[in-house]
């Protein structure tokens, strides 16, 4: 081999090591960030799934706490609604129609209220 090509080869060589190893370098201290990123973004997450844990047990909370404060007006509105009826039933045995048909529509109003809304859907639907 030619002593210029030996040169050559040995100056591309010299070349090649000298951008090389900077590279390498870079890439060793943009491991590292790239760790410390990963650890900070998991006791990030840690926090976040901690955060979300205790809302949702407010939530869950509150959600009981607005069911036990409806059962009394459900049992009262059931209760009207059992009464509507039975009063319907005995107007039409009496003969009076008008009555029954007040106390009809009485019914179907309660029935509208305590319906459930077609939007509503429950936790485990949404989630698991």
């Amino acid at each position: 081999m030619a002593l210029w090509l030996q040169i050559l080869v040995g100056i591309v060589l010299v070349a090649v090591g000298a951008c090389l190893v900077p590279l390498l370098l870079q890439a060793r201290r943009t491991a590292a960030s790239v760790q410390r990123l990963a650890e900070s973004a998991r006791e990030d997450l840690h926090q976040i799934a901690a955060d979300v844990h205790h809302l949702r047990s407010r939530a869950d909370a509150l959600a009981d706490l607005a069911l036990t404060s409806l059962e009394f007006p459900l049992g009262l509105s059931r209760i009207v609604a059992g009464t509507a009826q039975a009063l319907e039933l005995f107007m039409e045995k009496a003969g009076l129609p008008w009555m029954g048909a007040l106390l009809t529509g009485i019914k179907y109003a309660l029935t509208f209220f305590r319906r459930p809304k077609k939007g509503d859907r429950t936790k485990e639907d949404d989630h698991e």
